[in-house]
């Protein structure tokens, strides 16, 4: 339920066919039948640019879908992400993570819904007019809830049957969103506090009220640990076993978040630069790109959970949610 997809196609739009040439074959090697392709703009594009670019990256998006031909297509709903199911394609979730390409003008979330976008995390680790990101440090987060045009936002997404994703707000923003809404919520890219202490994670009480919620937390592959030799596929699985302990097996999904294909052509500063701004991404070996999903599947067998635990995990939880809220 996380792949900056569209921020790579943009990047690299000179490059066409690129979804069907370097993404199809590592999303069929893995088993990958349904991606969340997230809308993010970059640090260098606020504010003038947002609109612009989300519009461009989603543009990209849609020409490589229809470039990939019978591969891939987009689902707007969860009768099309069955029909893909049934067809061998590889469906398209469109997200949201931030909402800078809105402003303050609640009218576009209807644009961006027009075009398909079905999940919306309201920030990144900034801040922006619906609320405050978790700072990647124990503590430092702002201490303030979501803004009025961040409430608003809320129940617009509800209203419209777009799911909402709670990844990178702050505590205190997530403390806003559970009381604000009802039915399932997201976390589509996080890990447990427990495990890696920064506030961009999740801590056990948010775990178990998505839990609670009938939502999902997915786990993310990048920032299991501050310590590179504890980033391990077997870690991974940790994290899956402790949320579902906390919170149920039916609360666990993968938000695998890989960078490994944007470091593919990033220079090593822009590398370093991005260590700088937030922390630096452990990957751990055999899980760092989407054809690795079949090492996880096997693994998760080894360590003993049942076949119907790792189809939950695996797709059968972030499918339950999506027929829920997006109908």
């Amino acid at each position: 339920m996380h792949f900056d997809l569209p921020l790579a196609l943009y990047d690299r739009r000179a490059q066409r066919g690129l979804l069907r040439d370097e993404f199809v074959p590592e999303l069929r090697a893995g088993g990958v039948e349904l991606i969340g392709a997230a809308l993010y703009i970059e640090e260098k594009y606020l504010p003038e640019m947002a609109l612009r670019v989300a519009l461009d990256q989603a543009a990209r998006l849609l020409e490589e879908i229809e470039l990939a031909g019978q591969d891939v297509t987009l689902c707007r709903s969860y009768a099309d992400i069955e029909g893909a199911r049934r067809e061998g394609k590889i469906g398209v979730l469109l997200t949201m993570e931030g909402v800078e390409p809105l402003g303050t003008d609640l009218y576009l979330l209807r644009v961006f819904y027009e075009l398909g976008v079905r999940s919306v995390g309201l920030t990144h680790a900034r801040r922006n007019a619906a609320g405050d990101g978790g700072v990647f440090a124990s503590a430092g987060s702002s201490p303030a809830g979501l803004s009025p045009f961040g409430k608003a936002l809320l129940k617009e997404c509800q209203r419209l049957g777009i799911v909402i994703d709670l990844a990178h707000l702050n505590p205190a923003g997530v403390d806003d969103a559970l009381a604000l809404t009802d039915g399932p919520v997201i976390i589509s890219h996080t890990n447990p506090r427990r495990f890696h202490d920064i506030e961009r994670n999740t801590g056990d009480a948010h775990i178990r009220a998505v839990g609670a919620r009938g939502g999902v937390v997915g786990i993310n592959a990048v920032l299991l640990s501050a310590e590179k030799e504890k980033a391990t596929l077997d870690h991974y699985i940790d994290h899956i076993a402790y949320v579902a302990d906390l919170a149920g097996i039916d609360a666990v999904g993968v938000g695998f978040d890989f960078i490994e294909f944007l470091f593919r052509y990033w220079t090593p500063e822009q590398q370093a630069a991005l260590a700088a701004s937030m922390i630096e991404a452990h990957q751990p070996p055999g899980l760092t790109n989407h054809s690795h999903a079949s090492n996880l599947r096997r693994r998760m067998r080894e360590r003993g959970f049942r076949a119907d635990e790792i189809e939950k995990v695996l797709r059968g939880n972030w499918l339950r949610v999506l027929q829920q809220v997006i109908g």
